[in-house]
């Protein structure tokens, strides 16, 4: 079925969670769309929902209840703290409408199983944001680590770190009646995706943060990935405090493939010749812009409604790196911290 705006007309679209992440980047893309009309802006709290209708400069109509979308709306956008993915999400589903679920899917395996299973009885698509699937270097990463660009592989290195600076509307963050978990659950989880996604599962998961009882500002999680039936190890890092590379590595035997986060137009290659380090630079979307991933995000999201197909991100794909993030946090161990007596992990 075409997707045209000239020969379908616009999909109705509600979003319930008007904080940072909708007018920071659901907003805008919205915006650019001519296949969806704004319908309804939902936030519990009025004022929220308001200052976003008037910094997009949409009409769209302002409620403070998600079972006011029933009726208005085809699709809707999920982007309230995550504690409540899964029962505004599901309230959704089951009033008939398809929803756009921000990240992470849920705040337990359990939760987010739950989502897929009201998705499939109710015949609904349940998309899930993990937008970084989108970056354009992913598949170009994949093939030429299969393709033996790099030679045996030896390790894959994810980092991911900056001080919180996030436009928070509430504190969600680091609340415990609002989300699951710190930088891990929060930030980490999209590299985390994308790497299971790239490279399967990950073994012998070992974990340690800052926590102490509260939520994780620095990260380490280990383990280990399959490449051609070996096991090679992997280490991702993430910090709230800290600047961090930001970058999947997959470093193998003849030099090391690099996705950076802030370019993912463009893939690296570093390798050591006879005359020295050399880097090329692999231009794999010279046109992509800062939203292209919202974009396509997006654009995938209302195919998905108006074919009745699988989104990019199903539910059930994005339950892989929630489970290594419930497995890293029941193995949890207390981040050395040298400036701290000796403590041991809470109980």
């Amino acid at each position: 079925m075409s997707t045209s705006p000239h020969s379908d007309p616009p999909l109705r679209l509600g979003i319930v969670g008007c904080g940072a992440i909708t007018r920071e980047a659901h907003l805008p893309v919205i915006a650019g769309n001519r296949g969806v009309e704004l319908a309804v802006l939902c936030d519990r709290d009025r004022r929220n929902a308001a200052q976003a209708a008037r910094e997009s400069g949409s009409d769209a109509e302002i409620t403070t209840e998600p079972a006011a979308l029933e009726g208005r709306v085809d699709a809707a956008i999920v982007a309230v703290p995550p504690r409540f993915h899964a029962p505004v999400a599901i309230q959704l589903m089951e009033m008939g409408i398809d929803v756009l679920c921000e990240k992470p899917l849920a705040i337990t395996v359990a939760d987010g199983r739950r989502m897929a299973e009201a998705a499939r009885a109710g015949g609904r698509v349940l998309a899930v944001a993990l937008m970084m699937r989108f970056f354009p270097h992913n598949r170009w990463l994949a093939d030429l680590v299969a393709d033996g660009e790099i030679g045996e592989v030896r390790e894959v290195i994810v980092e991911d770190g900056a001080p919180l600076d996030w436009p928070m509307a509430i504190n969600s963050y680091f609340d415990r009646e609002a989300t699951g978990g710190g930088v891990l659950f929060d930030t980490g989880v999209h590299l985390l995706d994308r790497m299971l996604w790239l490279f399967g599962d990950l073994e012998d998961i070992a974990f340690e943060d800052d926590a102490f009882g509260g939520f994780e500002s620095n990260a380490r999680l280990t383990g280990t990935l399959r490449f051609d039936g070996r096991p090679v190890p992997a280490r991702l890092e993430f910090s709230w405090s800290h600047h961090l590379r930001r970058s999947i590595r997959v470093v193998g035997e003849r030099g090391t493939l690099e996705a950076a986060t802030s370019d993912p137009r463009t893939l690296v290659l570093h390798r050591e010749t006879r005359r020295g380090p050399m880097e090329m630079r692999i231009a794999c979307a010279p046109h992509w812009d800062g939203r292209g991933h919202y974009r396509a995000q997006l654009a995938d999201f209302i195919g998905a409604v108006r074919e009745r197909r699988d989104p990019f991100v199903t539910a059930e794909s994005a339950l892989n790196a929630l489970q290594v993030i419930e497995t890293a946090y029941a193995r949890r161990r207390p981040m050395a911290q040298p400036w701290l007596p000796r403590m041991e992990a809470p109980a």
